[in-house]
């Protein structure tokens, strides 16, 4: 009887879980008009795995509402907070964003080159 007590508690704790993971990319009813792809991913191998995993999902994907990697019109307005607000924004969630941007294993200083990095506007390539 013990048993399935614990099981049942497990599958709410994870239609919780589930549903706050969905819940991560809410913001915005309306998109941006297009996405700005351009920059890609972070030069870092690491860095570069940790945007692919983690926020790529939303800052990639115009429907998420999160303001774009490369969109400087929509992280200007955030940028004028500071760094040390987007951190904390990213680290204990605001809005939208959950809390560590479901980068469980992102160090503050992650943190800080992946927001450098999506803020930053696309470089055009070289030898264009």
């Amino acid at each position: 009887m013990q048993a399935g007590r614990n099981r049942g508690w497990r599958d709410w704790a994870m239609v919780l879980g589930l549903g706050a993971l969905l819940a991560g990319c809410g913001g915005e009813d309306a998109p941006p008009a297009q996405a700005n792809t351009g920059q890609g991913v972070p030069q870092d191998a690491v860095l570069a795995q940790l945007y692919g995993a983690s926020c790529k999902q939303c800052h990639a994907n115009p429907a998420a509402g999160a303001p774009l990697t490369g969109d400087a019109a929509a992280w200007a307005p955030r940028l004028e907070k500071g760094i040390d607000t987007l951190l904390d924004h990213s680290i204990n969630g605001f809005q939208g964003m959950p809390p560590l941007g479901l980068c469980m294993q992102c160090s503050e200083p992650d943190f800080r080159a992946l927001i450098e990095f999506m803020a930053a506007a696309p470089q055009p390539a070289e030898g264009r």
